[in-house]
C-alpha cells in the first residue's frame, strides 16, 4: 500500500479514536486527545516531512510497517479507555486510601510554613544541582547548555528539583480560591521558572496542568477554547525551540521528531537484533538500583537497549535518541507486544484520569501527573511510580508534621474552589 495513503489511514484512525473517547467521558480534555495530539505530530505530520525531504534513509517497507504500528499500538491504548474492564484503577485507590494521612490532600494540609519548606527544597536541589554538574552558573547563564551537555550524572537532582517546582504549584492551586486568569498567571509564572531547568516540555506542562485544574476544579473549559490553548502550547514550544537554539525553521521543528525515524530504523535493521521475549522489558529494573551503590550498573536498559544496539556506546555518552512508545513492547513480543503495551499504558492512564475525575483533589492532580499524560508530563521525571510515591508519601509526612503545629492557615478544598 502507497506509504501515504497509510498515513492518511493512521490519521483517521487517531481523530477518531479520539472523538469516541471524548464522547464518552463528555469533554476533549482527557489523556487520548492529549496523548494523540502528540501521536499526530510524531506519526503522521514528522514523517511526511522526512518524506519529502528524502532522509528516511531506509526501505519503503520497515516504514510503512511502522505506521502501521503505531496505529495499533494507539488504537489498543483507545479500546483501554473505551472498555470498562480497568484492572489499574482497584489498586491505585487502595493504595492512595491506605497512603492516608502519608499523602497530600487539599484540605488542612496545606499551610504556610510546609509550603515554606518545600520551596527551600527546591531551592536546594536546583544549588545540588548546579553544583554537582560542575558548570555552576552555566545553569542561569546557558540553561540549554547545562541540560543537555551536563545533566549526566546529576539526573537525580534535575528529577527532584522539577517535581519539588511542580508540587509546589499544585499545592499553590489547592491552598486558596483561584479565577481562571489567575490559575493561567501563576502557570505561565512556573512554566518561567522551569526553563531554568532546561526541558522545554516540562515547561510547557504547566499551561496543560492548569487547564485540567480550571476544568476540573473552577468551571467547565468549551471545546473551542482548548483548542485554542492546545495551539497556542504548540506556538510557545515552536518559541522556544526557536529560543533554545534547536530549531529554527518550521522544517526543523518537525524533524526535531524523529522518534519515528528512529523506530523505522529498528525495524529495518531487526534481524541482527531479534524478539528478546521480555528481557527489554525486564532490563527497566536497573533503573532502581542506585549508580553509586552497584558501578556496574548498565548505561542502557529498557528503550535506552535498543538505543544502544543501534548506536553503540551512545547512553554512555548521554545520547539517548527517543523512539516510539511501542518500541519495547515489539523488541520483546512483536506485534503482540504492541498490542500489550497500547493496552497497558491505557489502562495505566485511565486508572488516573478517572481518579481524578472521581475526586478532584490534590492528590488525585498528582497522581494524574505521573500518571495519566502517557507521554512528556510527569510530577516527577523520569522516575517509576514507588520511588515518585515514596517521595510524596515523604512530602505529606512533612506537611502532616506542619498541620499538627498550632500555627496554620485556612486552606480550600476542590469542591470549595469551584469544582463539580
Amino acid at each position: 500500500m502507497n506509504t501515504y495513503t497509510l498515513l492518511a489511514l493512521n490519521a483517521a484512525a487517531i481523530v477518531i479514536m479520539i472523538s469516541l473517547v471524548s464522547r464518552k467521558y463528555r469533554t476533549l480534555l482527557n489523556p487520548v486527545t492529549f496523548f494523540g495530539g502528540y501521536w499526530v505530530v510524531t506519526t503522521v505530520v514528522a514523517p511526511i516531512v522526512f518524506l519529502q525531504l528524502t532522509i528516511f534513509g531506509i526501505r519503503k517497507e520497515p516504514i510503512n510497517f511502522s505506521i502501521l504500528l503505531s496505529a495499533i499500538y494507539f488504537l489498543s491504548l483507545g479500546v483501554a479507555f473505551l472498555w470498562k474492564f480497568s484492572p489499574i484503577r482497584p489498586l491505585l485507590t487502595g493504595l492512595a486510601r491506605v497512603s492516608r494521612p502519608f499523602t497530600l490532600q487539599d484540605a488542612d494540609d496545606l499551610t504556610g510554613p510546609a509550603i515554606g519548606v518545600l520551596t527551600v527544597e527546591f531551592i536546594a536541589t536546583y544549588c545540588a544541582l548546579m553544583v554537582g554538574s560542575g558548570v555552576g552558573w552555566l545553569w542561569l547563564t546557558n540553561t540549554r547548555e547545562a541540560y543537555a551537555a551536563y545533566r549526566g550524572g546529576v539526573g537525580v537532582w534535575w528529577a527532584m528539583a522539577q517535581a519539588d517546582l511542580m508540587l509546589l504549584f499544585l499545592v499553590l492551586l489547592f491552598r486558596r480560591r483561584r479565577t481562571v486568569l489567575g490559575v493561567f498567571v501563576l502557570a505561565v509564572a512556573f512554566a518561567g521558572i522551569d526553563l531554568f531547568l532546561g526541558s522545554k516540555a516540562c515547561a510547557l506542562a504547566y499551561p496543560v496542568v492548569a487547564m485540567f485544574f480550571v476544568n476540573f476544579c473552577i468551571r467547565k473549559i468549551r471545546a473551542r477554547n482548548i483548542l485554542l490553548v492546545g495551539i497556542a502550547v504548540f506556538c510557545a514550544a515552536l518559541g522556544l525551540q526557536k529560543m533554545q537554539g534547536t530549531a529554527r525553521t518550521l522544517k526543523d521543528t518537525f524533524t526535531y521528531f524523529d522518534y519515528f525515524r528512529n523506530s523505522a530504523n529498528m525495524l529495518a535493521h531487526f534481524r541482527s537484533f531479534h524478539f528478546r521475549n521480555g528481557l527489554v522489558t525486564a532490563s527497566t529494573f536497573w533503573y532502581y538500583v542506585p549508580r553509586a551503590l552497584y558501578p556496574a550498573k548498565p548505561y542502557a536498559y529498557g528503550q535506552n537497549l535498543i538505543a544502544e544496539w543501534m548506536y553503540r556506546g551512545a547512553a554512555k555518552r548521554g545520547y539517548t535518541p527517543g523512539m516510539l512508545q511501542w518500541s519495547v513492547g515489539y523488541a520483546d513480543f512483536g506485534v503482540i507486544g504492541v498490542i500489550a503495551a497500547g493496552l497497558l499504558d491505557g489502562w495505566i492512564a485511565k486508572a488516573a484520569y478517572e481518579y481524578l475525575l472521581k475526586n478532584r483533589n490534590l492528590v488525585s492532580f498528582a497522581i494524574m501527573g505521573q500518571l495519566g499524560f502517557i507521554y512528556y508530563i510527569q510530577l516527577f521525571p523520569p522516575a517509576p511510580f514507588p520511588i515518585f510515591w515514596l517521595w510524596f508519601m515523604a512530602q505529606g509526612v512533612m506537611f502532616w508534621i506542619f498541620r499538627s503545629l498550632p500555627v496554620g492557615y485556612p486552606v480550600i478544598s476542590a469542591t470549595e474552589n469551584g469544582g463539580h
